[in-house]
């Protein structure tokens, strides 16, 4: 079995410790989790994300790289051609704070895109559950963003502020 094969069928079984294995593979792992971010399966996208965020803890380096990459993607002219590699961005900074602490403020400002917001607001979620002081100076400027007509973004922005005061219990 090929290593695609073998990161398909980890991505697959949602199996988080056999993605950390694969990592040994080096940079290749990267690109094809890269790659599966853009899944027409959502569960295939979720565990994709979550297995940059291994790859970038394991190779900070490379981890670096994959952020601007994903980062250049929201800069297409079509940027919800990037919205799926938005997760994979909050799942680095929830691994790796230091290393997506200069990406958070540029993502943030994407949260005027409607298409984007919602997918950015996870992702805050996510950095804020490891390293709140990245996320909470944006909460002012998200507040005047977030849609408030909106249940599901009303929803994720009152979850970012509770995670932000540590009144989930997880902070």
């Amino acid at each position: 079995m090929g290593l695609k094969e073998k990161v398909m069928e980890a991505l697959h079984t949602g199996d988080e410790g056999r993605l950390e294995r694969l990592v040994a593979y080096g940079p290749r792992v990267g690109r094809h989790l890269l790659g599966r971010l853009w899944d027409p399966d959502e569960s295939i996208r979720t565990q994709a994300a979550v297995g940059i965020g291994i790859v970038a803890a394991e190779n900070p380096e490379l981890g670096t790289e994959l952020l601007r990459r994903l980062m250049w993607a929201l800069n297409d002219e079509a940027a919800t051609y990037g919205v799926y590699g938005v997760r994979a961005i909050g799942e680095i900074g929830n691994r790796v704070p230091t290393l997506v602490e200069p990406f958070v403020g540029p993502m943030a400002s994407y949260a005027w895109d409607d298409s984007l917001r919602m997918e950015i607001l996870r992702s805050l979620i996510r950095i804020a559950e490891a390293a709140p002081h990245l996320v909470d100076s944006h909460l002012e400027d998200l507040k005047t963003r977030v849609d408030h007509n909106s249940p599901e973004e009303r929803e994720l922005f009152g979850r970012l502020k509770d995670r932000l005061r540590g009144e989930d219990g997880k902070a």
